[in-house]
């Protein structure tokens, strides 16, 4: 197996993808890394230019050491692609650096991500490092990371003999939902919106893949590792964007990327505050507030339409 590889998952949005390859490869460690596109075939004509036009601009593309490239022929949705393209990586290489098209990088998040990847692989409790952090308040704390429970999505990296065991079986996973006593509470302990995402993703109103990487964190009790200062921040809360909708709370303060050298904690180490800031943004007022608000707006959208 080879040893780490970036891995971009992208379907018909080729405008934002420049600009999330732009910024990426303003991180010096591109030329010497192996980068993989997973491209989604369209869903139909309507979208065919845009897949089209995405991998136009990835078959120009310079800069990294090797550009591979999955091109699917047929739509398989965001989960799907995702499920597969993560059993691709988890049989060819060790350790992977994930990006979606919708995400803009910080020059020093390659960097961060290896380093992490090199301090956290022996302490097999940790299944991921997310990219991504919410803005904390961190006086008097002298890391820069902090660890929490919840699987983020939002930039992140991991190990292959982490992810290879991730659970996609939907029978198995309605068992532990509905009929496991105890599972869903337990799984709301870090957001109330989980267990609702997790039957949204069984009843096929979604397509998705990050529910399941965090039923394999809360299963066997694992960690993932923020950054205290955000690496990444997310540009797809818009018409374009198949999962995301409505009001932007993943609004953040992004590291201007001059810092090279990291001071990690151990995962054995907790911050309670730390960690309830983490939680807030999907706790029950914070997650009906943004429900109310995306209402608003849709029904805004279609009285518009409408006149």
């Amino acid at each position: 197996m080879e040893n780490t590889i970036i891995a971009v998952f992208c379907y018909k949005r080729a405008a934002k993808l420049r600009r999330c390859i732009e910024a990426l490869l303003q991180n010096p460690e591109c030329c010497n890394m192996e980068i993989v596109f997973f491209s989604d075939g369209p869903k139909g004509e309507a979208d065919k230019e845009g897949v089209l036009a995405t991998r136009d601009y990835i078959s120009q593309l310079t800069g990294f050491k090797k550009i591979h490239t999955q091109f699917r022929e047929q739509n398989l949705s965001t989960g799907p692609n995702f499920q597969q393209g993560l059993q691709w990586l988890s049989h060819h290489y060790q350790r992977f650096i994930v990006i979606e098209d919708d995400l803009v990088v910080a020059p020093n998040y390659l960097k961060y991500m290896l380093d992490a990847l090199d301090f956290y692989q022996a302490q097999e409790n940790v299944f991921s490092i997310s990219g991504f952090t919410f803005p904390l308040e961190t006086t008097i704390y002298r890391f820069d990371t902090v660890m929490h429970n919840r699987f983020c999505c939002y930039g992140w990296a991991s190990w292959a003999n982490r992810v290879k065991d991730v659970v996609w079986n939907e029978a198995v996973l309605a068992q532990w939902l509905y009929h496991t006593p105890h599972f869903k509470t337990a799984l709301d302990r870090e957001g109330r919106d989980l267990s609702r995402i997790l039957d949204k993703q069984l009843t096929g109103k979604i397509s998705t893949w990050d529910i399941q990487m965090q039923v394999q964190v809360h299963r066997n009790n694992m960690k993932v590792v923020y950054p205290v200062l955000s690496k990444a921040f997310n540009i797809g809360f818009d018409n374009e964007s198949t999962n995301t909708f409505g009001i932007d709370y993943l609004k953040t303060n992004v590291d201007p990327g001059s810092q090279r050298v990291f001071r990690f904690c151990s995962a054995a180490i907790d911050n309670p505050r730390l960690q309830a800031q983490l939680r807030k943004p999907y706790s029950l007022p914070a997650l009906a507030t943004r429900k109310i608000l995306n209402t608003l707006i849709k029904l805004t959208g279609r009285i518009q339409k409408a006149s």
